[in-house]
């Protein structure tokens, strides 16, 4: 039993290890080692495809965080949401290194970010430095790690990008490294009608079932119209060990019988193309089924420079014909899984019909304009990433659904006949309001989530609650939070001032919490102060002041 167990141990400690990251050349680790992942390169993520990898912190927060490498502190941003505190370091070697989710920087950097938000009266900043003005060293702590910004846990998010093109780059091909012994998994296969321009025709796709390595299919009677072709895509996933976390896919290829082949590889992304994940996967079926299939074909619009080989993918299957498809899987470390495909079109002829009609869906390279009444709603070119259906209807105020991808956002508007009759107003989607703005009567707003819009009016204004941790005497800290909450519109402003004197301040959009450092110790009838507004402009203010000190008790000794 003892033997037993020691072996289940040491699986154990293989596994763990295979998930470890090391460095190879000039870099350091960016944290302590050991450094295990979470997260891979070209993960797949709602909306945009992971541009670096997650290290493991445990739930902790405050972890040192170091340069992996020489250079000097390029970049300081600090926000709500997205990477929330991050690092940006530029090194002489051609490449920037960021470091994200921090909760704090190392003390000469967070001077830096606190004297420039002071200068600002700005609590989120983006902060470009000259070369020579924030030197670091290798190994040099920059920062602390945290749970700012979009993140849903504890976690350094560390990416590697070119620094003349500001591309992601995959860490693994760039001196670090993972021990990788387990091949990607091939777990689900879909096949599309595709037209000439590489769109999916809509309802053409078949779920192919994967009982074995060579898979036969025989497509059903009207399938393919005249000119249409077949694209795959993949659900794969992948392993650094077996029994290990799962990753993002490396690389996939496909080579037909008839010598056409098409492939697609995790090298770099470009962050203005990133959005296009969602024609990379099917990304309307994702959100229908939480399954993701990754298409080895490719429209015509999608501009993602991952893609390997002439034309878009699709392959050529004639009436009564059979088509093999050779399908090979690829991690970072070259271990491969193979798929044979077998597809037969017994069929004698195709039919012949237009796939799309041009009153009947929105296309991606049209633009849009309706208006009826007070709304007007405006649609640009390539607000679409495939052609949709059209659903717009001004009574029942739809448009599209909930289920719609789209990578440009729509603007919804709404002309009041009087400015007076405008107050305190939102637009809203599918009950959310919507960022907008008022001008000469008109109130506009953006989104990307379509649906049921309407329009609301906000009158309550965001609510301040006290932490009775909060200290207000001589034994405080200065470190204070509160929690910020608004019933509609959300919080659109917020600033602290210590006797007139504006404050530095953090709002966390996950917890919904400001924190704040105040200077202490506090002096008698000092005064501090919280302000906050919402979207529309409902302001709380709230204020405190310091109490005066009780008068120390005297000990006098009774006379005898």
């Amino acid at each position: 039993m003892r033997y037993w167990l020691l072996f289940l141990s040491l699986i154990f400690s293989f596994n763990l290890l295979s998930q470890y990251l090391s460095v190879q050349g000039d870099w350091a680790l960016p944290m302590a080692a050991p450094v295990e992942l979470s997260a891979g390169f070209g993960d797949l993520r709602p909306n945009h495809f992971h541009m670096g990898i997650d290290v493991r912190t445990g739930g902790k927060i405050n972890l040192p965080i170091y340069s992996c490498e020489a250079g000097f502190i390029s970049r300081i941003r600090v926000s709500s949401v997205g990477y929330g505190w991050v690092l940006y370091v530029q090194h002489p070697n051609g490449f920037t290194t960021v470091y994200a989710h921090c909760t704090s920087f190392a003390e000469r950097i967070q001077q830096v970010y606190l004297d420039s938000s002071m200068v600002r009266q700005n609590n989120e900043i983006d902060l470009i430095l000259p070369p020579d003005f924030l030197l670091v060293q290798r190994g040099e702590q920059i920062a602390f790690s945290g749970n700012s910004g979009g993140s849903t846990g504890p976690h350094l998010h560390f990416e590697l990008r070119d620094t003349k093109t500001e591309h992601a780059l995959n860490p693994f091909l760039h001196g670090f490294s993972v021990s990788d012994q387990a091949a990607p998994l091939l777990q689900g296969l879909r096949i599309y009608a595709v037209d000439a321009s590489g769109y999916a025709i809509p309802g053409k796709a078949l779920n192919i079932s994967l009982t074995q390595k060579q898979h036969k299919v025989v497509l059903p009677p009207g399938f393919l119209d005249q000119g249409s072709k077949l694209g795959l895509a993949l659900e794969v996933t992948d392993y650094f060990s077996a029994g290990g976390r799962s990753y993002g896919l490396f690389s996939a290829e496909a080579l037909s019988s008839s010598n056409e082949r098409f492939a697609f590889e995790f090298d770099e992304f470009d962050f203005e193309d990133s959005r296009y994940i969602n024609t990379h996967h099917d990304a309307a079926y994702a959100r229908a089924s939480k399954r993701k299939f990754q298409k080895l074909f490719k429209s015509n619009d999608n501009p993602l420079t991952i893609y390997a080989y002439d034309g878009n993918g699709s392959f050529e299957i004639g009436a009564k014909d059979s088509l093999q498809i050779q399908i090979m899987l690829r991690d970072i470390n070259g271990n491969e899984t193979q798929h044979a495909l077998l597809i037969s079109n017994p069929h004698e002829k195709l039919l012949s019909k237009p796939f799309y009609e041009f009153q009947t869906y929105w296309l991606p390279d049209a633009a849009y304009n309706y208006q009826q009444g007070s709304w007007t709603i405006k649609l640009d070119s390539f607000t679409f990433y495939e052609p949709v259906l059209k659903k717009l209807n001004f009574q029942a105020k739809t448009i599209g659904s909930a289920q719609t991808i789209i990578q440009k956002p729509i603007q919804i508007a709404y002309q009041f006949s009087t400015e007076t009759q405008a107050q305190k107003y939102c637009i809203t989607m599918n009950g959310a309001a919507l960022p907008g703005k008022f001008e000469h009567g008109k109130l506009t707003a953006t989104t990307k989530i379509l649906g049921t819009w309407g329009l609301k009016q906000d009158l309550l204004a965001p609510v301040i609650k006290e932490n009775p941790n909060n200290k207000l005497d001589s034994t405080s800290s200065g470190k204070f939070y509160w929690l910020v909450t608004d019933d509609f519109s959300g919080l659109a402003y917020y600033a602290c001032f210590q006797n007139g004197k504006w404050i530095p301040a953090y709002y966390d959009a996950k917890t919904k919490q400001i924190s704040t450092q105040f200077k202490v110790p506090f002096q008698e009838n000092e005064v501090l102060v919280l302000l906050v507004k919402d979207a529309v402009g409902n302001e709380t203010k709230k204020e405190w002041k310091v109490p005066a000190r009780a008068p120390e008790k005297l000990n006098i000794a009774p006379s005898e």
